[in-house]
């Protein structure tokens, strides 16, 4: 995705800031308001989640606390990465405006970004603020931090699939994530869309990508989780040599080796995906 994989990325609501930008960006990370600044917060294992109302008040934050050892381990235990003790600070704001005045100060990118991620060396952080779909927000976003966490690197395409993937509730996974009914819809019509992993790997920047991208994107990892044995075994590889350091080269290519033509069976697994 990038050359030792480490640059800013950003979605349509979203935005991401990696290794390559903490010189520019780290003051967000590391100058924001102590602990104590905050209404309230609580400490679940390496997650501290920080505040501007207090926790029980607000049924979203309490029931994203009380469910942030289940998220971790559902993206670890799915994708067989390891978890580590690198601290996540997520911090909630009680309105849009409380939270686009604080990163208006320290990241002008982040204006008007609905949800922001922050990568530093030491810890990760992640910018919400209340809203009536902030739970999603809340987990795309953790989704990321702990990603990141774990992994030396991640290509583009899969750091916002898997986001996209694990961002609903757990139940939801499967068969409930608003992607697909559409991507079953778009698998049908073989002339509307037209899946090609080797594209969206060349895809640098989250600002180029079109909603189809973060669909196909999401497809990709629906069928990489769920789909064939072997589609199952090359993610697990793939994300073995990613975490030993050693770099993957495209996942395409691995896709490639077992069928000549992937997007016919990630096309196929979608029609029949119930």
């Amino acid at each position: 995705m990038r050359g030792p994989l480490n640059v800013s990325v950003m979605k349509t609501s979203r935005l991401i800031f990696v290794s390559a930008t903490i010189l520019t960006f780290v003051g967000l990370a590391t100058t924001g308001r102590a602990a104590d600044e905050w209404a309230d917060y609580q400490t679940v294992g390496r997650f501290e989640v920080r505040s501007e109302v207090p926790i029980r008040q607000s049924q979203a934050i309490s029931e994203f606390v009380l469910l942030l050892p289940s998220l971790e381990r559902g993206i670890t235990s799915s994708l067989n990465i390891r978890s580590n003790n690198k601290p996540i600070v997520i911090n909630v704001f009680q309105s849009q405006q409380n939270y686009q005045k604080f990163v208006a100060q320290r990241a002008q990118e982040g204006r008007g970004r609905r949800a922001l991620f922050v990568e530093a060396e030491t810890h990760g952080s992640v910018y919400v603020y209340l809203h009536e779909d902030v739970l999603t927000d809340l987990r795309h976003e953790t989704t990321h931090a702990i990603l990141h966490s774990s992994l030396p690197f991640i290509p583009l395409w899969l750091d916002e699939g898997l986001a996209e993937y694990f961002e609903v509730a757990r139940e939801h996974r499967a068969s409930g994530n608003p992607h697909l009914r559409r991507a079953k819809l778009d698998a049908r019509l073989i002339l509307a869309w037209h899946p090609n992993l080797t594209q969206l790997e060349r895809i640098q920047n989250l600002s180029a990508m079109t909603t189809v991208n973060y669909r196909e994107s999401w497809a990709w990892v629906h069928f990489l989780l769920h789909g064939p044995d072997e589609a199952r075994a090359i993610l697990a590889g793939y994300l073995a040599d990613i975490e030993a350091h050693d770099p993957p080269g495209p996942l395409s290519d691995r896709l490639h080796r077992v069928w000549p033509k992937p997007e016919r069976e990630l096309t196929s697994y979608l029609k029949s995906w119930k």
